[in-house]
């Protein structure tokens, strides 16, 4: 379905990888068919899980393993291999807090064998019902090797997210809800940031947002944006983005409306906000993304007919004089 387990990112060469990781599925595994931990749980339940590292190299492997709580990425999808910097205000029963690791954040795998690492889920009495989202990650921290050609040595980096997925009692309804709208950058590029914020404990798939900017009054579109197939973590939120590209922010008021949607619900949102003199300077002179200068051509066309222009008037003005004489 949407959710995934295996590697995360390798090198070129798969071969190098040389390691990989099984989960021991349980009795209480809601899809029996999938790879990932898929768990029915109630309230006040406790239960150990186990995973399997197998290092198919001739040498011992140093392995991180830990516990990540699901959010939302820029990019409108579920991201299990980092963590978000802030956690959502929605969220309150963040995976990484009720699993606990039985073994060492950092294990070693001995050549050619394999390891059994296990954690205990506790979920809370009052935990609310719907879902529970991250994933047990696990890293190679040793993977090193010298480029052939430079003689640099490259730090690899091999890795593989467990998604695990709680289902507590039932899944619930979607909720999705706007929050701040407002002018910035990201990665250097300038636009209007819309804050979209799923505050259910449910996962949102398949969704397609489309934001259109106009001036407050008026239903002339200044931007608009549409990004499909995204995906929203339960309790999370990401920050829609409206790109003005090679434009530049402009002061003024304006209002925002968007639509989100998917097979099973619809939202219609519309927000006021007001681009300060201050912020769309600041803004436009970090942006990398400047306004394209004009072709130099331009600028010898435009010279030419001033010249012809200015030309024409002293002609007509030295004729003129003439005449009066």
């Amino acid at each position: 379905m949407f959710i995934t387990t295996g590697l995360v990112r390798a090198a070129n060469d798969d071969a190098n990888v040389n390691f990989n990781v099984q989960a021991q599925i349980p009795d209480n595994q809601i899809d029996k068919k999938q790879s990932y931990f898929d768990l029915k749980m109630n309230p006040g339940q406790t239960q150990t899980v186990s995973t399997i590292v197998q290092n198919t190299s001739d040498k011992d492997m140093r392995i991180k393993n830990e516990i990540h709580t699901a959010h939302t990425n820029e990019n409108g999808q579920i991201e299990y291999v980092t963590e978000s910097k802030k956690q959502d205000s929605s969220l309150k029963v963040p995976l990484k807090k009720i699993t606990q690791l039985h073994e060492a954040k950092v294990i070693t795998v001995p050549a050619n064998s394999k390891k059994t690492v296990s954690a205990t889920i506790r979920v809370p009495d009052n935990a609310k019902t719907g879902v529970i989202l991250g994933a047990w990650y696990f890293e190679r921290i040793d993977a090193k090797q010298k480029d052939r050609k430079t003689g640099v040595t490259v730090h690899n980096k091999y890795s593989y997210a467990v998604a695990m997925k709680l289902t507590v009692n039932h899944e619930v309804s979607a909720a999705l809800k706007l929050n701040d709208v407002k002018p910035g950058l990201r990665n250097y590029k300038k636009g209007v940031f819309a804050n979209l914020q799923n505050t259910a404990a449910v996962i949102i798939p398949n969704l397609t947002v489309q934001g259109k900017i106009y001036p407050q009054g008026s239903d002339k579109v200044v931007k608009q944006a549409k990004l499909q197939q995204m995906i929203m973590a339960p309790n999370s939120n990401f920050d829609f983005p409206i790109l003005f590209g090679g434009e530049e922010l402009k002061p003024g008021k304006y209002t925002l409306k968007m639509t989100a949607k998917n097979e099973n619900d619809t939202w219609h949102f519309k927000r006021h906000f007001t681009i300060r003199a201050s912020d769309a300077n600041r803004i436009n002179d970090k942006s990398l993304d400047k306004a394209k200068p004009r072709h130099p051509g331009w600028y010898m066309v435009e010279g030419a007919g001033a010249v012809i222009i200015l030309g024409a008037i002293i002609g007509g003005a030295t004729w003129w004089f003439r005449r009066r004489r």
